[in-house]
């Protein structure tokens, strides 16, 4: 949505905050209603700020209901606001009513109430406009859209749901489309035994028969579903269909523990797989399969896909995931693209299996590296380290292959060990070569060893005195 007014319908405003989220846009959400005026302020498509015209959503109203100022502490810090035009919360740490710490918390406590509240809404217009905003005016928060979604809904009243909700008799079918299931997050236990019952099959009315959380939560967790376009309105169309809602239910009703462990093992494979493998298919298998096993990944490891709070440090992880994924079938579901891939892998496989000679082995090596080069320039650091580690196998004597393996692992979450030991291996073959020390001594940096840091950045000093990269590293090292 760009700046343009759109009318807000039902499942308007969580809709709008789960495409603004996927799509991590950075900019204000503008709401209006008869006189109401609300904006939600997004950065990489978090919350961080809200505001809003109406008396019930300020800030002095929200630490009166929450009981951290009384009646008089908000009187007294109301009639300074109208004397001197400062902002309510800036007077309330003045006059010692408040710390910072509690002017924090009731500014979170605040936009809470403002963006959940906007899930009520039925009418009205809004609009995003896109692109930075000054920070000069607002304190800026962390909040994730998706837990204010889960909780705006959580909030709803019967009425709202009920009027947005089509004829009980209505059957819903899972969405079959890989960037709407990928929207799926880790719901509590009763929402995940509704979205098990969504099949295509069930009206809604027989789901609120069959889900045991009696109708008004059940109601609302389907209204969430319709809302982030997990589902949809109309039976399911083919055998197809009903294997998706399969296992979509089978994805979301994973306990978070396990879901991790799935997650991380699906990275840590990655490392030597070609296109294929990542996607699980083989050289035969036709572009419609390709695409049905790109869905079926994207539905387990789109970084859209998990927004629960307990699935936060796992975020690097499913974008690299997912980044590989996405690299893979980009590849392979385009002819053009797949039969020079396939070319490629063949005359790999061939140099290799045939054992050429050692001056064949290096001077395929060295095609590998330069291609390593080229997709490392690109920002490809999968497609570069895949080379590198080529060109490293072919002659394991060049101390260049695995110095630019660690610099590609470098660029990638959790990968500072394997980029450690790759360095530590140039470092091995060449002790000579200054550049070494320096990333070794980078890489120690960014992760906090500083002793560590400062040791390698000595060790270079004494290859090459003059090194004026090696001297900056020893004064960010404290040394």
């Amino acid at each position: 949505m760009g700046a343009q007014m759109e009318e807000i319908k039902d499942f308007t405003v969580p809709h709008l905050f789960q495409r603004l989220r996927a799509g991590k846009k950075t900019g204000i959400a503008v709401f209006e209603s008869d006189q109401a005026v609300k904006k939600v302020y997004f950065r990489d498509g978090d919350v961080v700020f809200a505001s809003s015209n109406l008396g019930s959503d300020g800030l002095g109203e929200c630490l009166l209901k929450a009981e951290r100022i009384n009646k008089q502490q908000y009187e007294a810090s109301s009639e300074l606001v109208k004397k001197t035009g400062k902002k309510q919360g800036a007077i309330l740490v003045e006059l010692g009513f408040i710390t910072p710490r509690d002017l924090v918390a009731g500014v979170h406590c605040q936009v809470t109430n403002i963006v959940v509240g906007l899930f009520a809404w039925q009418s009205g217009r809004c609009r995003f406009e896109e692109g930075l905003f000054p920070l000069t005016d607002i304190i800026p928060l962390h909040m994730s859209a998706g837990d204010l979604i889960l909780e705006g809904v959580r909030r709803l009243e019967w009425q709202t749901v009920r009027k947005a909700l089509p004829p009980l008799n209505t059957v819903l079918h899972p969405a079959t489309d890989a960037a709407a299931l990928s929207q799926a997050a880790a719901f509590a236990q009763d929402q995940k035994i509704v979205l098990s019952f969504i099949d295509g099959k069930r009206s809604i009315e027989e789901i609120c028969g069959l889900s045991g959380a009696g109708d008004f939560n059940t109601l609302k967790t389907l209204y969430l579903f319709l809302a982030l376009r997990m589902a949809d309105v109309g039976k399911a169309r083919s055998e197809e269909e009903m294997e998706l809602a399969r296992e979509a239910a089978s994805a979301a009703t994973a306990e978070p523990s396990e879901v991790k462990k799935m997650i991380q093992k699906a990275y840590d494979g990655l490392d030597g797989r070609d296109h294929y493998q990542v996607l699980g298919v083989n050289q035969s298998t036709t572009t419609q399969e390709i695409k049905k096993a790109y869905f079926r990944l994207a539905k387990l490891y789109h970084p859209d896909r998990h927004f629960d709070p307990e699935m936060n440090d796992m975020k690097n992880v499913l974008e690299a995931l997912f980044a590989r994924i996405t690299e893979a079938y980009n590849t392979l579901s385009q002819q053009a693209k797949r039969d020079e891939y396939d070319l490629s892998l063949i005359k790999r496989l061939q140099k290799v299996e045939f054992g050429e000679n050692r001056t064949d082995r290096a001077g395929t090596a060295a095609d590998q590296f330069n291609r390593g080069m080229k997709e490392y320039k690109a920002g490809n650091f999968w497609g570069a380290l895949e080379a590198f580690n080529w060109a490293s196998r072919l002659d394991a004597g060049n101390s260049k292959y695995y110095f630019y393996e660690g610099l590609a692992l470098m660029q990638m979450p959790r990968r500072r060990h394997d980029a450690e030991e790759k360095l530590k291996k140039a470092i091995e073959l060449d002790p000579s070569r200054t550049a070494y020390y320096i990333e070794l001594g980078n890489l120690y940096l960014k992760a906090g060893l500083k002793s560590r840091a400062l040791s390698m950045f000595k060790e270079a000093l004494n290859w090459d005195p003059d090194s004026e990269k090696a001297k900056e590293g020893i004064i960010a090292a404290g040394g």
